[in-house]
């Protein structure tokens, strides 16, 4: 499988984008601090990401073989039922910025430099989608997340890394026994071309949650793929 690194330093971080990931306006009592941090951040910083080219060679009612590697889920062999390829992916802030997040000992600045993190993953990620968008001349795609529905476990976090081989170990990203990554900070999952819309988060109940990327729908599955969960 071709695996591609994303690692450009020169990755800009805006203020006003870590600004609104606070919730905090400028003119805030705590804003010079939470500026500092950034500034740290921004120097320190040097995230990365892996995706790959995998090619989809078999498919069944809750399964799905991709390369050699096998990954058990309804909802993904439903996906990628007309898939021939898809991109798995792994983006992390980096041990840089890990290490540093977890030199503070303030619970404020903390909280300040963890998102930091947050945003550095997410730009990272934004720029390798960017990468291999053009690479690839995709069309419109989606995702899929282990772990973040019931239907794909954390679990199949040891198959998806499996998948990338040896060339993850440059990300500096580590799996624990219960399958979180290390730096907390890391994002993964595998994107597939659909010709329609596709979040995980319309086929999730939890309330309040911070990362929600569109409403949940209690008939979301019956509507995308015509057929009873």
């Amino acid at each position: 499988m071709d695996t591609f690194l994303y690692n450009d330093a020169n990755i800009e971080y805006k203020e006003e984008d870590y600004f609104n990931l606070l919730r905090m306006d400028r003119d805030d009592d705590f804003a010079p601090e939470a500026l500092r941090i950034f500034e740290e951040g921004r120097k320190i910083a040097k995230p990365k990401a892996l995706y790959g080219i995998a090619y989809v060679k078999d498919r069944g009612e809750d399964w799905v073989l991709v390369e050699d590697i096998c990954f058990n889920s309804k909802m993904l062999s439903l996906n990628l039922r007309e898939a021939h390829r898809v991109f798995p992916y792994v983006a992390t802030c980096g041990k840089e910025l890990d290490e540093w997040a977890q030199s503070f000992k303030d619970y404020l600045e903390r909280y300040w430099a963890d998102k930091f993190c947050e945003m550095a993953v997410k730009r990272v990620y934004e720029l390798t989608f960017k990468d291999f968008g053009k690479r690839l001349n995709l069309g419109k795609t989606a995702v899929m997340n282990p772990g973040s529905l019931p239907d794909w476990p954390i679990s199949e976090q040891k198959k998806l890394f499996t998948l990338l081989g040896d060339k993850i170990k440059a990300l500096g990203v580590e799996l624990t026994d219960s399958f979180l990554m290390v730096p907390v900070k890391s994002i993964s999952g595998i994107i597939f071309p659909t010709e329609t819309e596709y979040e995980n988060c319309m086929f999730c109940p939890r309330e309040n949650c911070p990362n929600r990327r569109a409403d949940y729908d209690p008939n979301a599955f019956e509507k995308r793929f015509n057929i009873m969960m």
